[in-house]
């Protein structure tokens, strides 16, 4: 162990000696490496000398045009040459991050289906210089979450500042389409609904959301034995069902707004289910201008419909 701390430190050490190493490698050339790398070429050769001496023999053959590297120097440079490259491109992304203004959302199905596509083409209108890219998945909030500036997940309300806004609180409802409360209902009480066809969310036992099972148990009723159900992992696919008079839905307050008001689905039982969850906005710690301008441009068109 100690032999390999001992290496690791002399490569820490000459770590720079191998970049000048790559670099004339690569060019054939102290001075154009030194051009390259904005050092002087008697610079740049003692740190070649150093890397030679830690090595313990010569990795360049000097001529009159340029250097040739010997078989020492040609494994190394071939053994550092894909490392280098793979620096040179995370780091080259990194800048190109910084330097344009790219905005990326993270957040789930159902949120961006609902809620933020719906409203993609006012958000460029409004914010026209900068570019939108809107990552989805069922937990927006997982590890994965580090490639985002903008998170917006359904979880246990956060204490609001800076970085979190709560949108809007969880409220669902049971939804269905006009034509299926026609044909099933009028729904007198919660039981009634609990013997529908019902369409649920698919998802983990621990997902953060309520399916009905929960929804109805908080109504005080169990979902009927003798009650069919349809599982969608999608809830795009859930809504379309309903729509399509397939099932009673659930509905979340801030999602279902649009297919209300244009009477493609009703409430079909005015008593809703609330709980200490909430779709909220959070930024990342190191938020841009315009990543800024974006979570503020969500915020309030999110108070405009609460």
């Amino acid at each position: 162990m100690a032999a390999i701390n001992n290496l690791d430190n002399k490569l820490h050490t000459h770590i720079a000696e191998l970049h000048a190493f790559n670099a004339a490698s690569r060019l054939g050339s102290l001075t154009k490496a030194a051009e390259q790398l904005k050092i002087t070429q008697p610079a740049l050769s003692q740190k070649i000398k150093r890397l030679e001496t830690f090595v313990g023999e010569p990795l360049f053959l000097r001529q009159n045009r340029g250097v040739k590297l010997t078989p020492t120097g040609k494994a190394l440079f071939e053994s550092t040459q894909e490392i280098f490259q793979t620096f040179h491109g995370i780091f080259k992304d990194i800048e190109k991050r910084k330097s344009a203004k790219q905005v990326r959302i993270s957040t789930d199905f159902a949120f961006a289906s609902h809620w933020l596509v719906p409203r993609l083409a006012d958000l460029r209108n409004d914010l026209s210089d900068i570019d939108i890219q809107v990552f989805t998945s069922q937990t927006p909030d997982n590890p994965l979450s580090f490639q985002s500036d903008i998170i917006i997940s359904l979880k246990t309300a956060p204490h609001t500042d800076r970085r979190n806004h709560i949108l809007f609180e969880e409220e669902v409802f049971a939804i269905c389409s006009p034509r299926f409360l026609e044909k099933h209902g009028p729904f007198l009480k919660a039981s009634d609904i609990g013997n529908q066809p019902l369409l649920d969310l698919t998802a983990s036992p621990d997902a953060s959301w309520h399916n009905w099972s929960s929804w109805l148990e908080l109504q005080g009723v169990k979902k009927s034995t003798q009650a069919t159900s349809i599982g969608l992992s999608n809830y795009s696919l859930v809504i379309q069902a309903a729509i399509r008079s397939q099932g009673l839905a659930l509905g979340w307050k801030g999602l279902i707004e649009e297919q209300i008001a244009e009477k493609e689905l009703v409430i079909a039982w005015p008593q809703s289910v609330r709980s200490d969850r909430s779709y909220s906005l959070e930024h990342r710690e190191d938020a841009s201008t315009h990543v800024k301008k974006v979570f503020a441009w969500i915020k309030d068109h999110a108070s405009r419909n609460s």
